[in-house]
């Protein structure tokens, strides 16, 4: 346990020291080639932003990665995970996806892609997955359905891959908002994966965390070297939370007293992204919008309508993911999977009807004081 502690905390230091010695650097040479995230009537800055920090994501979690594997192999310290049937293959195939949504979310960023050509890679991205042996083979007993085939576990994985690597995309709308949740997902990623000895990919969470964590800094915090994340970042970043969460899907026993339900805990920390991307999307369709055109109809622009600022939304909607992971795990022992999954719709719906509440009454308010102003 002290070995795997010490490799991760390794990894962590060396990614957050890349993050901090490069994204500044990515700044500047956004500056200097014009490389700017302009606002527009649906965006809520008013100024422009430089949009490459994502840039330096996979290639830090890289090099941190293999740094620590080298150092760690010279003294004799094996990776016990690494050499499961099929890792180094799922490994392989994620590198290879990865790589193609990197470049692909470079040149967006740079020149714009339309959204089928997007679709399309990540389509193959996700395939990748299932033709290295990773995909969706159990439901653990979610609405009566346990081990999947093949053929129904492989079209399923490549729609989640797909989904959640979009839906971290498109609520990434307000300072941190996105790599806070990525990075509330990976560090309850890596306490899993120590809970159930999958060393590895703790260091593929921790390194992202590591960057992630910088980034969330530059970001939010920035002042002259503010700076977003860009497709590049937000492509690579849910492919990878995709890839992390399939680790647990993929019917492999996991024995230990407190790691009940661990699909749901771990999907549940996507849970916000998730369920708004889905709405969004119903919310599309029943205005006959075309549901792949953007608005301003996420969650964060719903709670910014409230009267909140930037700052507080972004605090507000991570401290409801945490509650839903935490709620998640304290009922997990004594609650069915199904159960839980009702419960988080219901809550989710729920909130968005707080919210509504709160909309409605703060533009009634509004309204009222234009009438005074009027009048007077």
């Amino acid at each position: 346990m002290i070995t795997s502690i010490v490799i991760l905390l390794s990894t962590l230091v060396i990614s957050a020291v890349i993050g901090i010695y490069t994204i500044p650097r990515i700044v500047r040479l956004s500056r200097e080639l014009h490389l700017y995230d302009l606002p527009d009537s649906r965006k809520v800055h008013t100024i422009p932003v430089p949009r490459l920090g994502g840039v330096a994501f996979l290639p830090t979690v890289i090099i941190s990665i293999a740094a620590v594997v080298a150092v760690a192999s010279r003294f004799g310290i094996t990776f016990g995970s690494l050499s499961e049937a099929g890792a180094p293959q799922h490994f392989v195939a994620y590198l290879a996806g990865a790589m193609m949504l990197y470049c692909l979310g470079i040149y967006d960023d740079v020149h714009g892609v339309g959204y089928k050509l997007k679709f399309a890679i990540q389509i193959f991205a996700a395939f990748l997955l299932c033709v290295s042996g990773l995909w969706i083979a159990s439901f653990d007993h979610i609405f009566y359905i346990d081990r999947i085939p093949y053929w129904i576990g492989m079209p399923l994985t490549v729609i989640f891959v797909v989904y959640i690597t979009n839906a971290i995309n498109l609520i990434d709308g307000i300072d941190g908002l996105a790599s806070g949740l990525s990075a509330i997902s990976l560090f309850v990623a890596i306490l899993l994966c120590m809970m159930s000895g999958d060393i590895i990919w703790a260091m593929l969470a921790i390194a992202y965390l590591g960057v992630v964590l910088t980034f969330f800094c530059f970001n939010v915090y920035g002042g002259k070297n503010k700076v977003f994340m860009g497709d590049a970042g937000s492509l690579t970043l849910g492919y990878t939370l995709s890839f992390i969460v399939l680790h647990f899907w993929q019917a492999h026993p996991v024995w230990n007293p407190y790691l009940h339900n661990i699909g749901i805990i771990i999907l549940s920390t996507l849970i916000i992204p998730m369920l708004d991307v889905v709405r969004v999307m119903m919310s599309r369709i029943r205005d006959g919008r075309n549901p792949f055109l953007p608005d301003k109809n996420h969650i964060h622009h719903k709670l910014m309508r409230t009267g909140l600022s930037g700052r507080m939304t972004m605090l507000t909607i991570l401290v409801i993911s945490i509650a839903f992971i935490v709620s998640n795990y304290l009922v997990a022992s004594f609650l069915s999977q199904t159960l839980m999954v009702v419960l988080d719709i219901f809550f989710f719906i729920l909130m968005h009807l707080i919210i509504n509440f709160f909309i409605r009454r703060k533009e009634k308010n509004t309204d009222a004081r234009w009438k005074r102003a009027y009048m007077l």
